[in-house]
C-alpha cells in the first residue's frame, strides 16, 4: 500500500501544472510544424538503392527532424534514409511512437492556400500533413520533448521512429525493421481517439483489357490506390460535348469541356470510407452509359458505378467487431486502347480476401479482361482488454473527460500492424471532420496541444514501469 501511495504521489507531482508547462513549448511546436510541412514529401519514385529512396524531399524532411532532435539532446539513427528514430531512456523494452513524415499528393488548384505552407485560420492548423501525419509527428515529439526537459527517466527505451514511405506500402518500415530492433509495444499517432484496436486487412488489385473498338479514345483518373479520385478526364472518338454540358446541368456535377477533353470533378477521401467521397471516374461513365453503347461504361454500370461496398461484385461482406468491407475504385486509365483499372478494398477479415478474388475473377472473365491481385495485408487487432490499450484510454479519458466513447475498429492502416503489440491513437478527436487525403487539411489548433498532453501522459505511464 505505502509504494502505491508513493507512486501516486510521485506521479501527481509529476504532471502538476502539465498543462501550463505545455503551453510554452506552443510556439516551438507550431515552429516545428511549419518547418515539416515545408517539404513536399510526396512519392513520385521509388528508388530503393538511392540515398533518397522515396525522393529528396522525403530525405530532407528526415534530416530536419533527427537534427533538431540530436539539436535537443537525444540519440538519433537514420537508417538508409527509409526511416529513422529519435530514443530517450534506457531499458531493455522499447516502447515505440510511429509516425510518418511522407503525404499524399495534393492538387494545389483545390487548396485555398499553398498546401505546403501552414496557415492558421479561425482556429485551424491548414497543411498537407498538418493531421497526416506531421502533426501528430511533432505534438508526439514536443511530448517526448517535454517529459526530457523536467528530467523524467524512463524505465524503457522510448523510439519515436518516422518513416517515408506509409503512404505507399510502408517499405520503409520494413527496411527499418530488418536493421534495427522491433519495439516491444506501442502506438501510432495516425488515426484518431479514443483508440483504435482493429485495422482491416487489405487487398488492391488491377483489370486489365483491350478496349481499341470502344468509344473511349483516352481516359486518366487517379494516382494512388489509397484515395478517392478527384479529377477524371477523357476524350472520345465520337462529339457528344453538348450532351455533356447538358448532363452536368441536370446532375449537377461539375465537370467542363476544354480542348476535346470531358473533365469532372469529384471529392477526394480516404480510400476507407470512400463513401466520403464523389469519386470523378463514376461522373465519367455514368455518362457514357446513358449516352453510348460503350461496352466499358456497361461493365462499369454492372460492377462499380455508386458502389463502395464491393456490393454488385458480390464481395460485399460485415463483420460486428470490423464492421463493412469498403471497396475503392481508385484508378482508370486507357491508352492505345489498353485499360487498366486499380481498386482497393479495405477487409474485414483475411479468409474475405479469397472471395474478392473469386468474384473479380468472374466478373473480368465476363468481359474478357484479365486481373491481378497486386497484395494484400493480413488485418491487425489487439486485445480492447488488454494493458496497452486500458492504459491509452486511460490516459486519454484523463485528458479529456470523455468516458463515454470506446476504442474502435478502422479500415485505415498504420504502422501498429507493422509491431504486432502496439494500436493507433489519435489524433483525430471524436467529432471533428475527417480531411485526411483531401484539399485543405487541417488540424484544430487547440486538438494540437491537446494531442501533446495525451501523448506526454502516454509515454510516461507506458515508460514507466
Amino acid at each position: 500500500k505505502l509504494s502505491k501511495f508513493i507512486s501516486f504521489y510521485l506521479k501527481v507531482k509529476f504532471m502538476e501544472n502539465i498543462e501550463n508547462v505545455i503551453k510554452n513549448y506552443r510556439e516551438e511546436a507550431k515552429e516545428m510544424l511549419g518547418e515539416l510541412v515545408s517539404f513536399k514529401s510526396v512519392l513520385e519514385e521509388y528508388r530503393p538503392e538511392s540515398d533518397a529512396p522515396f525522393g529528396v524531399e522525403n530525405k530532407k524532411a528526415l534530416a530536419y527532424l533527427l537534427a533538431k532532435a540530436e539539436k535537443d539532446g537525444f540519440a538519433v539513427k537514420n537508417v538508409d534514409n527509409y526511416a529513422g528514430h529519435i530514443e530517450f531512456g534506457s531499458g531493455k523494452e522499447i516502447l515505440g511512437i510511429l509516425a510518418h513524415l511522407d503525404v499524399v499528393p495534393a492538387a494545389e488548384e483545390e487548396w485555398d492556400s499553398n498546401p505546403f505552407r501552414l496557415s492558421i485560420r479561425d482556429g485551424r492548423m491548414y497543411a498537407r500533413g498538418s493531421i497526416d501525419d506531421k502533426g501528430p509527428l511533432t505534438a508526439a515529439y514536443i511530448a517526448l520533448k517535454i517529459l526530457k526537459d523536467k528530467g523524467f527517466e524512463p524505465k524503457k527505451r522510448v523510439r519515436l521512429i518516422a518513416g517515408c514511405d506509409e503512404e505507399s506500402g510502408s517499405r520503409c518500415l520494413e527496411r527499418y525493421l530488418s536493421r534495427e530492433e522491433k519495439p516491444d509495444l506501442g502506438f501510432s499517432p495516425d488515426a484518431e481517439f479514443p483508440l483504435i484496436y482493429g485495422e482491416k486487412g487489405m487487398l488492391s488489385y488491377d483489370i486489365y483489357g483491350d478496349v481499341s473498338d470502344d468509344v473511349i479514345a483516352e481516359f486518366i483518373c487517379g494516382n494512388r490506390y489509397n484515395i478517392v479520385p478527384s479529377l477524371a478526364k477523357m476524350k472520345l472518338k465520337i462529339s457528344l460535348e453538348e450532351a455533356y454540358l447538358k448532363y452536368l446541368k441536370r446532375t449537377g456535377y461539375a465537370g467542363e469541356i476544354k480542348d476535346g477533353c470531358y473533365i469532372a470533378y469529384g471529392t477526394a477521401a480516404h480510400a476507407m470510407c470512400p463513401e466520403n467521397g464523389v469519386n470523378a471516374a463514376y461522373i465519367l461513365f455514368r455518362f457514357l452509359y446513358e449516352n453510348t453503347d460503350s461496352k466499358l461504361a456497361q461493365f462499369f454500370n454492372t460492377y462499380y458505378l455508386d458502389d463502395t461496398t464491393g456490393k454488385k461484385l458480390g464481395y460485399d461482406i460485415y463483420d460486428r467487431d470490423m464492421k463493412a468491407l469498403t471497396s475503392n475504385l481508385a484508378l482508370v486509365q486507357i491508352q492505345n486502347g489498353r485499360l487498366r483499372i486499380g481498386v482497393n478494398c479495405r477487409v474485414p477479415l483475411d479468409s474475405h480476401f479469397a472471395v474478392i478474388e473469386a468474384c473479380v475473377k468472374k466478373a473480368a472473365e465476363e468481359y474478357g479482361y484479365t486481373y491481378k491481385i497486386l497484395g494484400t495485408s493480413k488485418r491487425h487487432y489487439v486485445n480492447p482488454d488488454s494493458s496497452l490499450v486500458q492504459t491509452l484510454m486511460k490516459c486519454y479519458q484523463e485528458v479529456t473527460g470523455d468516458y463515454v466513447n470506446p476504442p474502435i475498429t478502422i479500415g485505415g492502416g498504420t504502422y501498429a500492424r507493422a509491431i504486432g503489440n502496439a494500436v493507433a491513437f489519435g489524433p483525430l478527436f471524436v467529432g471533428r471532420e475527417d480531411v485526411c487525403h483531401i484539399a485543405n487539411e487541417y488540424i484544430i489548433e487547440e486538438d494540437f496541444y491537446k494531442a501533446i498532453e495525451i501523448y506526454l501522459r502516454a509515454i510516461y505511464e507506458l515508460s514507466r514501469i
